[in-house]
Parts: C-alpha cells; structure tokens; sequence
C-alpha cells in the first residue's frame, strides 16, 4: 500500500468518525424552525417540526426564544458540516477506487 493510499484511506476513517460524532450531536439538538404569530400587539413564536407525516406547532416561552434560537442555529451549522463531510467522503473514495 503506498503512503498516498495509506493516508487517503486514514483520511476516510476520520471523515467517517466525525460524520458519526456530528450526527449525535445534531440528534441531541431541537429539529424544526422558529415561526413567529402576531396576534394582536402580542408576537408569539412556536417551534414547527414534523413528526412523521403531521407538523407540529410548539409554543415558545420568551424566556427560552433566545436559546432555541442558538440551538437551532448550531443544528443547521451541524447539518452543513456533515453535507460537507460527505462530499469529503466521496472525493477520498473516488481516489482510492482511482489507485
């Protein structure tokens, strides 16, 4: 096996590990989007997701909007991360069948 090959595949090994590690963190993180409703002078924010094939509408306390908020952010960076990690993937693999 030649360093090149050697190194690619270790690259695929950890690109495999951290596509694992980052998916147990997205699963830890809250799914679905922040949907604000004004009723009247009052806006209230509920937390949409689906769940199965029905969306679920979850009310938002004021005191848990700027946290949910942060929450969400992380698990959509966390998805982004585990796209990239993918294509990453799929590089190293693509040169390793080349070899």
């Amino acid at each position: 096996m030649g360093i090149l090959t050697n190194t690619v595949s270790k690259e695929c090994k950890r690109i495999e590990f951290m596509i694992g590690e980052y998916r147990k963190v997205k699963d830890s993180l809250p799914k679905g989007t922040l949907s604000p409703k004004k009723i009247g002078n009052q806006t209230y924010y509920y937390l949409k997701y689906r769940d199965g094939d029905r969306i679920v509408s979850d009310y938002v306390h004021k005191e848990d909007l700027e946290n949910l908020t942060e929450l969400i952010e992380h698990r959509k960076h966390t998805e982004v991360m585990i796209r990239s990690l993918k294509d990453e993937l799929k590089k190293a693999k693509s040169l390793l069948k080349s070899r």
